[in-house]
């Protein structure tokens, strides 16, 4: 397992790319400057957090309630609160107007709520589930039925589907022979409560995508975030391609 810890990573890439706008990294960019991790004949970018000490945050809009829209619009608000935007991805399912299709939570406060119906689409593939970041710092991927029930309050949130693994099982209408194959991005929390973010550089369909999960990284819950316009970012990094996303997901570094 490739692993590396952010904070020091970036600190050098920020010096040399201070005036250089986050511009996003998708699948196909050949000048990944991500970690990339082999598996089973497929490779992925990698992103592997301990929310113990990297502060992970989800967004969507900015003080006026305007959606952020995409990397620059998030990198442009982190830099106006005289923060640094390290990382970033897209972070869940959303409607055309970039509205969440399901529960985001912001800092402890609910801006979309929890949606358990039934529709067709990747989303309401049941189980879907929710990453959330709770006040003790613990990151956890659960189904969304039990969300209500959780005891501690969550700070971050965001709900997406179908859920990749659950219960340490990759779940169960997901076939190995699927010729359905796309980019796919999620994020997995392991036993040990580390997150792993991950984007297939690849085509991969949803059982492949889910055993990276399982067995590379001993996930036993794992989330969908989305398919084909799934990207990740990094200061200074370029691509051509023209990405919109609603909830996003940042790693932020605060002046000393």
């Amino acid at each position: 397992m490739i692993s590396f810890r952010p904070a020091a990573l970036f600190r050098v890439l920020f010096s040399w790319f201070a005036v250089a706008l986050a511009l996003p990294l998708h699948a196909d960019d050949s000048s990944a400057a991500l970690p990339t991790v082999f598996f089973r004949g497929q490779s992925y970018f990698v992103q592997t957090l301990d929310p113990h000490k990297d502060d992970i945050r989800l967004f969507w809009g900015d003080d006026q309630g305007q959606a952020l829209r995409d990397f620059n619009g998030l990198d442009k608000y982190v830099t106006s609160k005289g923060e640094h935007l390290l990382f970033a991805a897209n972070a869940g399912m959303y409607e055309a107007d970039l509205r969440p299709v399901g529960l985001l939570v912001l800092g402890g406060v609910e801006k979309s709520p929890l949606n358990l119906n039934e529709a067709p689409g990747n989303f309401y593939m049941k189980p879907n589930g929710i990453f959330l970041i709770n006040e003790k710092h613990e990151a956890m991927v659960v189904e969304s039925g039990a969300y209500p029930t959780l005891l501690t309050p969550v700070v971050w949130a965001t709900q997406s589907g179908p859920l990749l693994v659950h219960g340490g099982s990759i779940h169960p209408e997901f076939n190995s022979d699927s010729k359905s194959k796309k980019l796919r991005s999620g994020i997995g929390v392991s036993k040990e409560g580390k997150v792993f973010l991950a984007l297939s550089r690849n085509p991969v369909n949803f059982y492949e995508f889910a055993t990276l999960f399982l067995t590379k990284f001993k996930c036993p819950n794992a989330l969908f975030l989305d398919g084909d316009i799934s990207a990740f970012t990094i200061p200074g990094l370029r691509d051509p391609a023209a990405h919109t996303f609603g909830p996003m997901i940042g790693i932020i570094e605060s002046p000393k």
